[in-house]
């Protein structure tokens, strides 16, 4: 960035806000040591779920119904059961062909929350 006063591109920001769509950048010149602020207002929003608009439909797919999915409700079902029989959760992994954190958040309801 160009210093305004003297167009050195020897400078620094310093500081930076955000506010909602809009970044203030408080900018300092090494060459004149002017100090400056640049006010910079972004059209599209950020994104993210907004509240009042509705979800694609793709969004709402869970367990079985996700093209990539692993397991089946019956699998996830019977990891539970193994896990409530205290067996460990690398044995429970290397059964069903998944990650032993797979395991840990099937059994801690982190995932496939809705079984």
């Amino acid at each position: 960035m160009k210093c305004r006063y003297c167009n050195s591109l020897n400078t620094r920001v310093v500081v930076t806000e955000h506010h909602g769509n809009e970044t203030k950048r408080y900018c300092k010149c090494l060459d004149c040591e002017a100090r400056y602020k640049t006010i910079e207002t972004y059209a599209l929003a950020k994104r993210g779920a907004r509240p009042g608009v509705p979800q694609h439909e793709n969004c709402r797919l869970k367990g079985e119904q996700v093209g990539t999915a692993v397991l089946t409700a019956d699998n996830v079902l019977e990891i539970r059961r193994r896990a409530a029989e205290k067996q460990t959760y690398t044995q429970i992994s290397k059964h069903f062909g998944i990650h032993k954190d797979t395991v840990y958040k099937i059994v801690k309801r982190k995932c496939w929350s809705h079984i």
